[in-house]
């Protein structure tokens, strides 16, 4: 699963967010790396905002992996670099940085980029190749088919599989930097739980095959952007981005 947004602003409250470990306390967090996987120390997580509100522009990505193939946090962190690299590695402005989050029992990783706005725009054939090439680097095909091809260090006993609707529901809250994203999974999940006692197994097949949603802020821009091969994205009514203060969140 991928989701993707962007905004016309600097990424200071995009980073925040993405540091922020919701398993310690506010004041952890998680490792924020570069393109080349290394961990950003804070005086480089700075440059990259500071580059952020001098380009105006910031998009948000989350890579989210079927959870079927109990991908480890260190795969996620891998591939999530090759992935990266070989979709951007060659535009001349973009850069980004990209941390694991491990607090939910599926392991997805956080992208912030920025960039000349013409090289991070994106339509609808865009983000459906973008989720197609993500798949493909993390072997999603077969993995999620053959559950015994699972990671060596991928936990013994995985828990309970979340269902794609409560990972959309919760992604769609990480998308809008909800803090509280984690209440909309648990209430996504229980729902989902609730639907599935004495459902069909036809009916519960066809819930499943139902194809993933469109983000990009998402089904308001649908119908324009495919009315031509490639139109730019309309943009979005938003407040500008307010000082970014240490925690935020709190």
């Amino acid at each position: 699963m991928l989701k993707t947004d962007y905004q016309e602003s600097g990424a200071g409250n995009l980073v925040d967010y993405i540091r922020r470990d919701r398993e310690q306390d506010a004041g952890a967090t998680v490792d924020l790396r570069n393109p080349a996987g290394r961990e950003l120390s804070d005086p480089e997580v700075d440059q990259f905002v500071d580059k952020s509100r001098e380009f105006g522009f910031q998009r948000h990505m989350i890579v989210s992996p079927d959870p079927t193939g109990q991908y480890s946090p260190e795969e996620v962190n891998a591939n999530t670099r090759e992935f990266m690299h070989s979709e951007f590695a060659q535009q001349p402005t973009t850069d980004y940085v990209y941390g694991v989050h491990r607090d939910t029992e599926f392991p997805h990783a956080h992208i912030a980029a920025t960039g000349e706005r013409t090289e991070l725009e994106m339509d609808r054939e865009d983000i459906r190749q973008l989720r197609e090439q993500a798949a493909t680097v993390y072997e999603e095909p077969s993995r999620t088919r053959d559950p015994t091809a699972t990671a060596r260090d991928a936990p013994e006993n995985p828990g309970r599989v979340v269902d794609q609707e409560a990972r959309e529901q919760y992604h769609e809250a990480e998308l809008s930097l909800n803090p509280d994203a984690e209440k909309a999974l648990k209430r996504a999940s229980e729902k989902s739980q609730q639907k599935d006692v004495g459902q069909p197994t036809a009916e519960k097949e066809r819930a499943e095959s139902k194809p993933e949603s469109l983000s990009e802020g998402a089904a308001e821009r649908a119908g324009e952007q495919a009315a031509t091969e490639r139109e730019p994205e309309v943009d979005l009514e938003r407040e500008q981005e307010p000082e970014r203060e240490v925690g935020w969140w709190q």
